[in-house]
């Protein structure tokens, strides 16, 4: 995979104004891309059930231009990491009063990766914030980041915010600590795995069923590079028990080669499995129905729009896998 990943597809419904010209000062000079390569191995017990290959951390962000705060208006810029300006990103805002009375603002980025609206009066929350890019063929919609974390502020002073399209790491710290295990608390793909399983004591043995004192084995190998030059390879084992799923969730997006079997070298069989299977004819598991190797791609939430996507929240589902002997 190549920056080709990036280009923006204009698939916007929206309530935005006109634009004015973009701040005169333009981006600067840019940090170098954070370095993913290398493999990270994880053994997940029989009582675990999921691990986040990416951990808690963010990568830096990029340089922004300055901008002041101006009165009853949000404004800001979105970027992918490398700093490169965003066109077409939607950026909403949504406002309460007291008594209920909701109302909202939305602005779509210029060439400069640029936004400006008027804010509603009322407490204000930013909502709906993502860009539509082609990933592996297919347009996606994917969640943008808001620097230094918060989305939620006073109307009526008006607001800087700036958004960062990234392929991994935590979404809102406060839900990750409350649920790690959720996909959608992070901005990098995720994968979920069953099976059926052949218990000692069970007098009916199924051939196919993985046996309860198994490790299964998983190996990630990027194709290519991912969203950022991404070339980090994954190894899971995962020791059955009495576990008959487990999750990957926050690996770096991009398009990976996936090798399945069990720790004494017989292959596994993958099938997609889910409200995801074979929903999109480029991404999921390809091929399917695989044994021992296939190569993988990660699902979004087909219903959404980036209007739709919550701020804080990435918008990719877990793709789920079957596994069989």
């Amino acid at each position: 995979m190549n920056k080709s990943l990036l280009i923006a597809a204009l698939l916007f419904i929206g309530c935005s104004k006109d634009l004015e010209q973009s701040p005169a000062q333009g981006w600067g000079e840019q940090p170098a891309l954070p370095e993913v390569r290398g493999q990270a191995s994880f053994s997940l017990s029989g009582n675990e059930y999921y691990v986040n290959v990416m951990g808690n951390t963010l990568p830096r962000m990029p340089v922004f231009p300055s901008l002041s705060a101006k009165g009853g208006i949000a404004r800001g810029y979105v970027a992918d990491l490398s700093g490169k300006p965003l066109k077409g990103a939607h950026i909403g805002v949504s406002s309460s009063l007291t008594g209920g009375f909701y109302s909202s603002g939305s602005g779509l980025t210029n060439d400069d990766g640029y936004y400006e609206f008027t804010i509603p009066a009322g407490a204000a929350y930013f909502f709906g914030t993502a860009v539509t890019v082609t990933y592996n063929e297919t347009p996606s919609v994917m969640a943008l980041y808001p620097v230094d974390g918060t989305t939620a502020f006073p109307s009526g002073s008006g607001v800087v915010k700036n958004f960062v399209l990234l392929s991994y790491g935590p979404a809102n710290p406060d839900e990750v600590v409350q649920q790690p295990n959720n996909e959608s608390n992070y901005y990098g793909g995720a994968l979920s795995f069953n099976f059926n399983i052949n218990y000692a004591g069970d007098p009916y043995q199924t051939p196919e069923y993985l046996p309860e004192n198994g490790v299964i084995e998983i190996e990630l190998i990027p194709v290519g590079t991912g969203l950022y030059g991404e070339t980090r390879s994954f190894k899971i084992t995962k020791q059955i028990g009495n576990m008959n799923i487990f999750s990957i969730h926050n690996i770096p997006i991009g398009k990976y080669t996936i090798n399945a079997k069990m720790s004494d070298g017989r292959k596994l069989k993958m099938r997609a499995t889910g409200t995801k299977a074979n929903v999109y004819e480029h991404l999921g598991l390809r091929p399917d129905n695989a044994t021992g190797t296939s190569t993988v791609t990660f699902t979004p939430n087909h219903q959404y729009t980036p209007v739709m996507v919550p701020s804080f929240k990435s918008n990719w589902d877990a793709l789920e896998i079957g596994l069989k002997l």
